[in-house]
This record gives C-alpha cells, structure tokens and sequence, in this order.
C-alpha cells in the first residue's frame, strides 16, 4: 500500500518505516517518455543518493506572477492519504540546476522547491526521509485542479516484483 507510482512519475517503493514516520524509500524513473515533474517542496527532510543512472534536480525560488497554480498538499490522516488543496497562483524563478549521476548525493530541506527532469530511464535512488511535519507546496500550470495532484496508492504485486527484480538485475550487472 505504502509503494506506487508516485503522481509525479516514478516508481516510490517504501523499504522500510519506523513508528515515527521516518521511512527509507527507493524511487524508480522507469519511463521512456522525457518526465519533467511538477515544481514541489516536501512534507518532510530528506537526503537522497543516486543508485544508477542519472537525473537533474532543478531549484526554484517563488516570485510575484500568476504563471502556476500553487497547491497545498497535506497528510490526511481520517482518509489515511495526502489531499491537495487550491491556494491561489504564483510565478517561480529557476535558481539552479544540477545534474546528478550514481554515487550523488543531495539532501531536502520540506521547504526547498525543486522538480526532477531528465531522468534517463532506469534511474534508481534510495533516500532517507524524516518524519512528516509540514505541508508540501505543489506547481502546477494554471488551471489546475486539486484532483491533477492525486496518485492512487498501492500497486499490483506482479507490477512491484518486476519493478524489483529489474533494479536487482541492473545491479548485478554493475
């Protein structure tokens, strides 16, 4: 239930949690297709590590416009799941862009607006996540509505095994 493809495009797999919500997680870009992710913070702090392949990570600064609709995202916790919420529109600056390959690491502060982009397929990175303490801040093109923000959560057994089994291949070949 906890592992699905996140509605930003790639695989997340929760590997392990705690009680206190901190979680490893590895994340898969398995798409052929160029997947350029909404503009977003996070919920929590997490430091990251490029396993195989590799990716850019682009930092944002909000300015004054109206070129994004900006949603809050927060855990639910009576529906057990995350919801967006419409909080009006905003316009972003691009403050950085770096590329990352295998043995990178980066790390997120909840707070930081970032997207991932040119993932090549088959990019593999494990994180570590602290608890959740905060909502996160979603971008999207305008005229957006809270519902373009959702994922369903869980995935079939057989699409997870060979979501596995083809990461675990990758690195045996390594």
């Amino acid at each position: 239930r906890r592992s699905y493809r996140h509605q930003l495009g790639f695989f997340k797999f929760v590997l392990m949690a705690d009680d206190a919500g901190r979680c490893l997680r590895m994340h898969v870009w398995d798409s052929a297709l160029p997947v350029q992710e909404d503009i977003h913070s996070h919920c929590a702090h997490f430091q990251s590590r490029v396993v195989l392949g590799s990716l850019s990570e682009n930092a944002f600064d909000l300015v004054l416009g109206d070129s994004h609709s900006r949603f809050l995202y927060r855990f639910d916790a009576l529906a057990g799941h995350s919801v967006a919420v419409t909080d009006g529109v905003t316009g972003v600056c691009l403050r950085e862009r770096r590329t990352l390959s295998r043995g990178d690491t980066y790390s997120k502060q909840a707070s930081d607006l970032h997207s991932v982009s040119d993932a090549v397929q088959g990019t593999v990175t494990v994180s570590a996540w602290d608890s959740r303490h905060s909502e996160a801040l979603v971008l999207k093109s305008r005229g957006a509505q809270p519902e373009d923000c959702a994922a369903s959560a869980g995935m079939p057994v057989g699409e997870m095994r060979m979501a596995l089994l083809n990461v675990k291949e990758r690195i045996d070949r390594r």
